[in-house]
């Protein structure tokens, strides 16, 4: 994290948080600097070599949060003080266990249809941008389930697919 993240990995929104924290924590901890961003009240030291060490790895902390977000998410954490308080701002945003977020979501995920000219593949992005969002704020979809999203409900995913493929599905029968 001291060159930065790819720009592939920078924290985009609530689909890729869990892999952006977890990439940000591992590169703090790796240059023990995981202080920055875990400790509430962390003092200065009095020493002023060690001072000026501390500030520059402050400054580093900050830099290195800024350079791994999009474009988009800087001016939430721009105004922040510490490194602590902007990787909370962005914990906050992203990492909710809130009921009511995990109800809607959920209530999508189920009720998601394919439409007749919708491509599969677009459907399974659908598909998989609602599990990832849900697995962002910690709730796991197992594969059992959406094995059954597509089996629940015929204008769904095997009802498009076979309204969509009958003539060759009954080509291949006969």
């Amino acid at each position: 994290m001291v060159n930065g993240l790819k720009v592939e990995d920078r924290l985009e929104g609530a689909s890729n948080f869990t892999s952006w924290k977890f990439r940000v924590l591992i590169a703090l901890e790796e240059n023990d600097l995981l202080q920055f961003v875990e400790e509430k009240d962390l003092s200065e030291p009095k020493d002023q070599a060690e001072k000026l060490q501390f500030k520059k790895n402050s400054i580093k902390v900050k830099k290195n949060l800024i350079d791994s977000v999009k474009d988009h998410l800087v001016p939430l954490i721009s105004k922040m003080t510490t490194a602590r308080d902007m990787f909370k701002t962005l914990e906050g945003l992203y990492e909710i266990n809130n009921t009511s977020r995990t109800l809607a979501l959920r209530q999508q995920l189920h009720q998601v249809k394919m439409a007749k000219e919708e491509t599969v593949i677009s459907f399974f992005m659908k598909i998989s941008e609602l599990r990832d969002q849900l697995s962002a704020i910690g709730d796991q979809v197992v594969d059992k389930d959406l094995v059954m999203l597509g089996i629940k409900w015929p204008s769904s995913f095997l009802g498009a697919i076979y309204s969509k493929y009958q003539w060759e599905i009954q080509v291949a029968q006969v």
